[in-house]
């Protein structure tokens, strides 16, 4: 693939006269995939994928594979979390170009807490020093990369609700006389902070033997979690029905970059309370800033008997405003916003 001269601005193209995209992912995430599609981008799974359970031996031998796999003679390799196969490829010469890195995992809340070994977290956070352009899914996670010294250049994006729900979501009549709580939890039952919230709603139940837990699961195993269940949760695997019935959504996350279940509980009407390390605290905060706590049982327990202690229209009052909050989380909004910002951000990186 032979890419073309410089355009009148400097900018390398190819023979077709624009930019060549390789869009590098392992998911991919809805709004990855919208995105790359907004920008022209050729898509590129990474197969041999570095597992976190593999032991090192294997880890490295299927780095080594995805490394070598990366496809050449892009100008810029657009990456969903996987910075490091694109960035080790050009340290060894074999691809060119610029590297953009889209953030939207647990990945670098991992790396700044030391939740990875010192040789793989070193070496993950050196390679991410080399990447040109930090696509942020919120502002969260970029005081991530700085507390990792990762001073690079930076732009904004977020996910959204997919097209299929948001107008479910949006008509949706919340059940706020219940004494329900919802919280939506995958992959990591502890990433989700779903201890925190177990052991809040056992204060809660204590003061309030109403109230319910409605705790979707995904794909977390049961097992896993069954020593921390007690009557009162109800588990789920299907998030609209634990929403439906819900009068309130928690999610106290370690570092969860901006997660859909806050999203969608707030465009349905339903008041959220997130954590400090929850990105979406930047939405919920806006609305009320006493719902955005420190990863502390005792405070959330403190959020849910108050919120259980409004009068009804209070309740539907913070209803109406999270939802208006929610709104302009949609896929047309969304992706538009994250191509004029990526390619602003672009025009300064490709000069």
């Amino acid at each position: 693939m032979r890419t073309g001269g410089q355009n009148a601005h400097g900018r390398k193209e190819s023979s077709a006269g624009k930019t060549r995209t390789l869009a590098v992912y392992v998911g991919p995430h809805l709004a990855f995939t919208k995105f790359s599609e907004a920008i022209g981008a050729t898509p590129y799974k990474i197969v041999s994928r570095v597992q976190k359970t593999q032991p090192l031996p294997l880890k490295g031998a299927s780095y080594v594979q995805s490394v070598l796999s990366i496809p050449k003679g892009y100008d810029v390799y657009f990456a969903e979390n996987c910075y490091y196969y694109p960035v080790a490829a050009r340290k060894l010469g074999l691809i060119g170009g610029k590297i953009v890195n889209v953030c939207a995992s647990g990945l670098y809340y991992d790396l700044a807490n030391g939740r990875h070994g010192a040789f793989e977290r070193n070496l993950l956070i050196s390679l991410a020093k080399e990447v040109d352009l930090f696509v942020l899914e919120g502002k969260y996670v970029g005081g991530l990369l700085k507390r990792m010294g990762v001073e690079k250049p930076m732009c904004l994006s977020y996910t959204y609700v997919s097209p299929e729900r948001y107008p479910v979501l949006k008509k949706m009549e919340p059940q706020l006389e219940s004494k329900e709580v919802t919280i939506i939890a995958t992959n990591d039952y502890l990433y989700k902070g779903v201890d925190i919230v177990l052991e809040a709603m056992k204060i809660v139940c204590a003061k309030d033997p109403q109230a319910r837990l409605n705790l979707v699961l995904g794909n977390i195993d049961q097992r896993k979690i069954r020593h921390l269940l007690f009557p009162a949760v109800r588990i789920s695997y299907e998030a609209m029905p634990a929403l439906s019935s819900a009068s309130l959504y928690v999610h106290p996350a370690r570092g969860d970059t901006f997660p859909m279940g806050p999203l969608e509980a707030m465009l349905g009407g339903i008041p959220t309370i997130v954590s400090e390390q929850t990105g979406t605290c930047e939405v919920v905060e806006k609305v009320k800033k006493e719902y955005v706590i420190p990863l502390n049982a005792q405070v959330l327990a403190e959020r849910i008997l108050e919120y259980f202690g409004m009068s009804p229209s209070e309740r539907q009052k913070l209803s109406a405003r999270f939802r208006q909050a929610a709104l302009p989380f949609n896929e047309k909004q969304q992706v538009s916003f994250f191509k004029r910002e990526y390619e602003k951000a672009m025009r300064k990186i490709m000069g």
